[in-house]
């Protein structure tokens, strides 16, 4: 009897043991399979830092990139093989100057290509000062030959045009339509007179760039100047005053007296938009 009752405690034993132990042997295969996945990696990631060393950029990457997000430094590695792999191929300094920006910060990253990274960064940022800078000198020397200011012309050089500078600056405010609602924005109204004072050109400047020009000719109907009637240099007219909204002139003038020298230079100004 007292056997029997053995016999079964030790098969109770067993039945309650067995969940315990193929919970235990999936955690021992977890754990094995974990080793061997962090091996892999690490065999992984030496091989591409060989490839690094060997100026085999894209391997690097390629490599780098298997390994989890979160896995050493890959993340910072991959960004400076990148940089590398530009200067290799002989990228522009604006590819390179983006590039470097991707670098981490030096309390982020200290590992083996932090110096390398630094000196980086420094010599394309000199570089790409050289290259500004010259860019900036030959744009300015570009726009001493135009004639005129012109849409989309940066208004930095408004005043350096073969037009000379303007002999009038005015800052005013204008409705700027933005869906659900309409903003009040500034912009910049530049004059430049004949040497008997009458209109010669006027430019419009919003957010730092010309937004619309209009040219002064003599009118033969009053001899004063009026707009010209070249839409190509004067395509946003429309935008500034909506005159084809009007369908009498003088409603147009009364609305518009500040810009004209009279109704009849007004007049012309609608009968050409017409």
């Amino acid at each position: 009897m007292k056997k029997n009752i053995l016999i079964l405690a030790a098969l109770i034993a067993v039945v309650l043991a067995a969940p315990f132990l193929i919970i235990k042997a999936d955690e021992a295969i977890q754990i094995k399979n974990a080793e061997f996945k962090e091996k892999q990696n690490n065999v992984c990631y030496e091989k591409a830092g060989e490839c690094m060393d060997a100026g085999e950029y894209d391997e690097a990457i390629e490599l780098l990139e298997k390994l989890p997000g979160n896995y050493e430094d890959a993340e910072y590695i991959i960004r400076y093989a990148k940089f590398c792999k530009a200067v290799q191929n002989e990228e522009g300094i604006e590819e390179l100057h983006k590039l470097i920006w991707n670098f981490p910060k030096e309390d982020k990253y200290s590992g083996k290509y932090a110096e390398e990274m630094k000196s980086a960064k420094e010599d394309t940022e000199v570089q790409y000062e050289k290259y500004m800078a010259q860019k900036e000198k030959e744009e300015e020397e570009k726009m001493r030959k135009k004639d005129e200011p012109y849409k989309g012309m940066k208004e930095k050089y408004i005043n350096i045009t073969l037009l000379g500078r303007a002999k009038e600056k005015r800052t005013e405010h204008y409705w700027r339509d933005t869906p659900g609602k309409r903003t009040q924005d500034i912009q910049y109204r530049y004059m430049w007179y004949n040497s008997n004072g009458t209109k010669k050109f006027m430019a419009f400047c919003r957010n730092g760039r010309v937004s619309s020009v209009v040219e002064f000719v003599p009118s033969t109907a009053s001899r004063k100047n009026s707009y010209s009637g070249n839409t190509s240099r004067n395509n946003t007219r429309k935008d500034m005053y909506d005159v084809q909204d009007y369908d009498d002139p003088e409603d147009f003038y009364y609305d518009h007296a500040d810009e004209f020298d009279d109704i009849q230079d007004a007049e012309d100004y609608w009968e050409e938009a017409q």
